[in-house]
């Protein structure tokens, strides 16, 4: 659903940045010292992928970041100087998930951001786009100082993050512990059971599952039904286990990593769902997309019809959340049945509290056949919303 990872886990470069960071870094207490040395392991991570150039080019990168962040706090041209910031990352996204535009427009200028470029799927490119946008709202709203060079190159390309998420909220990265408070045994080999169960699930149960059940959707009949739910496990499997082994990582080397999955299977509605799933790109629409457009809408218009700005507020966010994905209709789609669904429950919801009053409305959540029926339904819809993304369909679609 998200740019696919060219990151190996089952290849030496990655266990060899942890081994470094955990033998090398870690005892490290001096925070400066220890912020460099994180900052020049994240970008020698992407320099063994991508050769010396790509790296020297993402350095230049984040330094124009920081230039223009600084620019901004001490208001010399700082609002000119993000602006253009944010048209070159726009473009750059748009060519990004366009490939057949960055084809036309010229490949051995824009070849770099095809999807299927190595640079974009090293240092995953849709997850650093989010980050540059948490910490410019970050540091636009006042909330925080503008960061420094080492800092942010460690927010921005976090290896044990790079390759699939998560998307740390920089107010967590920002006010995070340095150094952070050492590690006690049960707890590291809390994390370390994290890092096996991410590898037996990505590299077994996943694995198992591709092999045996998932066809491309290039059965017909029955066998798509069949196929809709154990692609959905599939997916779930596949992409939690990057995030089992970021976290588990992240707390042996003493990176705050956040939570991206619980359990969303057991989601009663896509309320629910998206609390469940992809946690850390939810709470970025959340705060980014959906709490400032719902925000606007009252102030503007008042209270009155909150109901209906949330409707609105989710089905923008929602349409864009299917975009970033990828610029096309069928994600579009996908964007707009998660709109749908996220409108339709509040509205059923906002319903049922007035029909049933508090006390009903708290029973009817309790009873478990209800809650059974809710659980399929919510299965359901989300395994034919990633049949939509995931079905071959014909070239153009």
């Amino acid at each position: 659903m998200t740019d696919i990872p060219s990151i190996d886990l089952l290849t030496p470069p990655f266990w060899i940045c942890f081994a470094l960071a955990l033998v090398l870094i870690n005892p490290i207490v001096l925070p400066r010292a220890r912020s460099w040395a994180f900052a020049l392991l994240n970008v020698a991570f992407p320099a063994y992928y991508l050769g010396v150039g790509p790296a020297l080019g993402l350095i230049v990168v984040v330094l124009l970041i920081m230039v223009g962040l600084r620019l901004f706090k001490a208001g010399r041209s700082g609002l000119i100087t993000l602006g253009v910031g944010g048209v070159v990352l726009a473009l750059a996204f748009t060519l990004h998930k366009l490939p057949d535009l960055s084809s036309r427009f010229g490949p051995q200028v824009f070849g770099w951001l095809r999807p299927g470029n190595n640079l974009m799927h090293v240092i995953g490119f849709s997850y650093v786009a989010l980050r540059i946008v948490e910490v410019v709202r970050g540091v636009a709203d006042g909330r925080h100082e503008s960061p420094s060079f080492d800092s942010l190159i460690n927010y921005l390309i976090p290896f044990n993050m790079l390759a699939a998420g998560p998307v740390q909220a920089y107010d967590e990265f920002a006010n995070q512990p340095a150094p952070p408070a050492k590690l006690k045994l049960p707890e590291a080999f809390g994390a370390i059971e994290r890092i096996v169960l991410g590898m037996f699930k990505k590299y077994v149960l996943a694995y198992l599952l591709d092999s045996i059940y998932l066809t491309g959707f290039t059965a017909e009949g029955w066998y798509l039904i069949v196929e809709a739910q154990f692609f959905f496990l599939w997916l779930y499997l596949d992409f939690s286990a990057y995030s089992d082994i970021a976290v588990g990582v992240g707390r042996l080397v003493g990176i705050e990593t956040p939570e991206n999955f619980d359990k969303p299977y057991l989601a009663r509605n896509l309320v629910n769902f998206w609390e469940r799933w992809h946690i850390s790109l939810s709470l970025f629409i959340r705060r980014n997309l959906f709490l400032p457009l719902q925000i606007a809408l009252v102030r503007r218009f008042g209270t009155a019809h909150a109901l209906l700005f949330g409707s609105i507020a989710f089905t923008i966010s929602f349409l864009l959340c299917g975009l970033w994905h990828q610029l096309s209709f069928i994600f579009l789609l996908w964007g707009g049945m998660h709109a749908l669904g996220l409108v339709a429950v509040t509205n059923y919801r906002h319903w049922l509290g007035k029909r049933l009053g508090a006390q009903g409305l708290d029973r009817y959540l309790e009873n478990p056949w209800i809650r059974s029926a809710a659980v399929f339904v919510t299965y359901e819809y989300v395994a034919f919303s990633l049949v939509v993304i995931a079905y071959p369909w014909p070239t153009g679609q």
